[in-house]
């Protein structure tokens, strides 16, 4: 762990004495890229404890994607999520929506995620939440070592809450801040507006620009993968799965879906039930006049 001191959070910020497992190392002997002080992870890891980081979106800008500092390459993140909301009400985990599955970064150093569509919200910002795989507690700096994210302590690091169960969370506060870059674009039509939360209210609205149908996740799969689409308006849609002939293989979903964001999930069979071999597959979608495509490999 290259000699770094392991300290409570609860000792260096003076936030989280209900959490005496999130521990981290300070980088005091060094080793860290500029910038970075150290990283910070849990003890112990359930299957839904997690990360949220805030990241406010200027007006008029999107979120194209994000990098931020990781410790162990060798961790797979379930899952990266992104929902909108305050700076001052972390999301529920069921509710966000998935940007990235399976991920794995880079050891001690900046990993990223690139999003399908460009984001924008119409509440302050979006929540960005890292959800940790099982067991996955963080023991030293680098490869092996566990989930841990980095940390900043200059001013320059984005604000951010834990959680063991993803519905409790407990605030960070103090001169921490995630060691986190987020990327923006100017927004289009192609950018995806995120629902607004109001806990208080319980407001909740969504709004989609664009009809758009995303690539597939996992992929490659086996056995199944999910598609995820927007819809600008209530339409009819079609997803059909088609080999790389031309030939169709299975009509997956034929129905009316409300505006907003869907997903459907291909079980890797023919309209018949039975199991197709490996090989390269497209997924049409039509909707209205706009029909998409997304290529799948299978691999059994």
């Amino acid at each position: 762990m290259k000699n770094n001191r392991i300290v409570s959070i609860a000792f260096v910020v003076g936030c989280l004495a209900l959490f005496p497992g999130f521990t981290m190392a300070d980088g005091a002997s060094g080793g860290m890229p500029s910038g970075v002080s150290g990283v910070v992870g849990l003890r112990p890891v359930s299957a839904q404890s997690c990360v949220a980081v805030w990241v406010p979106i200027p007006e008029d800008q999107a979120l194209s994607g994000f990098t931020w500092f990781n410790n162990d390459g060798n961790t797979v993140y379930p899952e990266i999520l992104m929902e909108s909301g305050t700076s001052n009400s972390p999301v529920v985990l069921d509710e966000a929506r998935i940007v990235a599955e399976d991920f794995q970064g880079v050891s001690f150093g900046w990993s990223e995620v690139e999003l399908d569509a460009p984001a924008a919200c119409l509440s302050e910002g979006v929540y960005i939440l890292f959800r940790f795989p099982e067991g996955s507690e963080y023991t030293s700096d680098g490869v092996g070592g566990g989930s841990a994210m980095g940390y900043r302590t200059d001013g320059q690091g984005y604000p951010g809450w834990i959680s063991a169960d993803g519905q409790e969370w407990v605030e960070i506060k103090g001169d921490f801040g995630f060691a986190l870059e987020p990327q923006f674009i100017p927004a289009s039509d192609a950018t995806v507006i995120m629902k607004s939360l109001n806990r208080d209210s319980k407001e909740d609205v969504s709004s989609v620009k664009k009809t758009m149908l995303f690539g597939a996740t996992p992929n490659p799969f086996n056995p199944s993968t999910k598609l995820r689409f927007d819809l600008a308006q209530s339409e009819r849609v079609e997803i059909s799965i088609f080999n790389l002939r031309g030939e169709l293989v299975n009509r997956i979903v034929n129905q009316v879906f409300d505006s907003g964001s869907h997903e459907v999930v291909w079980e890797g069979r023919d309209d018949s039930g039975r199991n197709v071999s490996s090989g390269v597959y497209i997924a049409r979608m039509s909707a209205g006049k706009i029909i998409m495509t997304q290529r799948m490999v299978l691999v059994q």
